[in-house]
């Protein structure tokens, strides 16, 4: 016997079936209506180290310094120069003369300028600097270097290149500038201080902050008979000796500390940063370089002038590497 089913109960059977077949979808992952729960946002991790603090002039300067230490002006003899001239490969070369000096003979080809309008020399030449001495052209060499000049210093100035008195007025003379002072072997290791404080512009961009510090360097000397006055008068000071270690080992000013100029950053907090800093090499040069960096540091530095060579002559002491007027070559001259 066939069942006969009415068409209004086929449609409810259907109805019924769908709605016990919805919950078992949504069991299964199946389409839901139901709204689910907002995800809440994940907070940000605070991060553990602080924000860079913005340099302070001192670091900006002593960043410039330790670059200018790796590729540093060098000292070069006039021979080399003159081979240079001979071959026609000559630098750019500055004379940071007096112009009445100047006008007495000059380096063929040699311009002149003030120590104060180095820094309006081109920039794409190599620059050969040149004063009386060479001692007063290595503050400039440090000037022009810390600011991206390719430059180097003629060793001795133009007393390097002729010995005639009437052109090189400022030669080391040993009966003029050489005195017979005390020396001591003791090694002195000095004391622990903080670094200066900088304050020479309201920029803080990279380049005016290292402009105005090298618009800090002046040419600062002192002579040996004034440093031995100050040194028995026991004036606060810090005497730095920037010669090799075997040379201070043999014999130095008294009281003086002693680390190279390569060393020069990472030894700051051994100079007294309130009072003056004496720097000392064996002629003046590389002492004149460091003297010119502490000053862009913010320290009152000065550079003995000649150096160990102007304290003692003993060649014990001052490894017989002063200016020798009968070794000068004496080039030709221009006017």
């Amino acid at each position: 016997m066939r069942v006969r089913l009415w068409p209004g109960v086929v449609t409810i059977v259907v109805l019924l079936a769908l709605l016990v077949s919805i919950p078992l979808l949504s069991a299964c992952g199946g389409p839901s209506e139901t709204p689910t729960t907002p995800t809440t946002p994940t907070t940000p991790t605070t991060p553990t180290t602080p924000p860079t603090a913005e340099e302070s002039e001192f670091d900006v300067v002593q960043d410039a310094v330790a670059d200018y230490l790796t590729h540093m002006a060098q000292h070069i003899k006039a021979s080399d120069l003159h081979m240079m001239i001979v071959e026609g490969d000559a630098p750019y070369i500055v004379s940071t003369q007096s112009a009445e000096n100047y006008a007495k003979g000059n380096i063929p080809g040699a311009i002149n300028i003030a120590f104060s309008e180095l820094t309006t020399l081109p920039k794409d030449e190599e620059i050969l600097l040149y004063c009386d001495s060479g001692q007063v052209a290595s503050f400039g060499a440090v000037v022009l270097g810390v600011l991206g000049y390719d430059v180097n210093n003629l060793k001795h100035g133009i007393a390097g290149w002729t010995s005639d008195p009437s052109i090189a007025t400022a030669q080391f003379d040993p009966e003029k500038h050489q005195s017979d002072f005390q020396t001591e072997t003791t090694a002195n290791a000095g004391s622990t201080y903080d670094y200066p404080d900088i304050d020479n512009t309201t920029s803080t961009d990279t380049d005016d902050i290292i402009e105005a510090a090298v618009a800090t360097i002046s040419a600062k000397f002192i002579l040996a008979t004034d440093l031995n006055m100050k040194i028995a008068e026991g004036e606060d000071m810090t005497v730095l000796d920037i010669r090799k270690a075997e040379y201070y080992a043999a014999g130095h000013i008294p009281g003086a500390i002693n680390f190279g100029i390569s060393k020069l950053v990472e030894n700051l907090n051994k100079l007294d940063p309130d009072a003056p800093v004496y720097v000392y090499c064996d002629t003046g040069h590389w002492a004149a370089e460091a003297a010119a960096l502490l000053q862009a540091l913010g320290y009152d530095a000065w550079s003995l002038k000649y150096g160990i060579c102007s304290w003692s002559p003993d060649e014990a002491i001052n490894n017989g590497l002063c200016y020798d007027a009968a070794s000068i070559p004496n080039y030709e001259l221009e006017k």
